[in-house]
């Protein structure tokens, strides 16, 4: 008659143990990872929707009265005097625009092109 092996042995189980370690420990990574996208996602919709509400007033206000002398800041609206920063979802965005002038085919006709950038810190997970 054999011996009767019912129980694992200690290796056996530290190696299942070291496996299942290794298993959560991804999974965890894993989670950790896809929280960090969903949030920078998240900001980058919330970015956009604020660009969109600082250009707003840049389109409403558009005739060459409602800009300074020198062409590069709005007298009039949100935008006079600088712009200002806007919290959303506990994230606060910071716009920031530059306006430069561009002339079209060589004649006098003369356009402002607005280049706004939206800045906000990165959240950690």
């Amino acid at each position: 008659m054999g011996i009767n092996k019912k129980s694992f042995s200690l290796i056996e189980i530290l190696v299942a143990s070291v496996i299942f370690a290794i298993v959560l420990a991804g999974l965890a990574y894993l989670f950790v990872a896809g929280k960090y996208y969903i949030t920078h996602s998240r900001s980058r919709m919330g970015g956009g929707e604020i660009g969109r509400h600082f250009l707003d007033p840049l389109q409403m206000h558009v005739r060459q009265d409602t800009w300074d002398s020198a062409g590069n800041r709005l007298s009039v609206g949100s935008w006079a005097g600088g712009a200002e920063s806007l919290g959303l979802g506990g994230v606060t965005y910071s716009p920031e625009y530059t306006v430069s002038k561009v002339i079209v085919g060589g004649t006098d006709t003369e356009l402002r092109k607005v280049k706004l950038k939206i800045s906000w810190p990165e959240q950690n997970p």
